[in-house]
């Protein structure tokens, strides 16, 4: 699936160092929910546990720092990339 991404989106995640490819990984593998024509695809215990068997252990560390964001697109094309209000601050840790 190839992802288009707003310019303005594009600022927002420069200005909060969050980088796109981070973003892509986050809409691979993270949790999906449907809501009202858009797709929310966010970071869980189960989206780190996925990148870890994918791409090795020690990259399930480096989304830690990522842990409590969401990205929400509309047909392929990334609208939003935000953090929850109350991220979780459990530690992804459990292999």
């Amino acid at each position: 699936m190839e992802l288009n991404f707003d310019q303005h989106v594009e600022k927002r995640m420069q200005r909060g160092g969050i980088p796109r490819g981070i973003v892509e990984l986050i809409i691979r593998f993270g949790e999906l929910e449907h809501r009202c024509g858009t797709e929310r695809y966010s970071v869980t215990r189960k989206t780190i546990k996925r990148i870890r068997s994918h791409l090795g252990p020690e990259s399930g560390r480096v989304l830690e720092r990522y842990a409590g964001l969401y990205a929400i697109t509309i047909e392929n094309r990334v609208v939003t990339v935000a953090r929850n209000d109350r991220p979780s601050r459990r530690t992804f840790n459990d292999q």
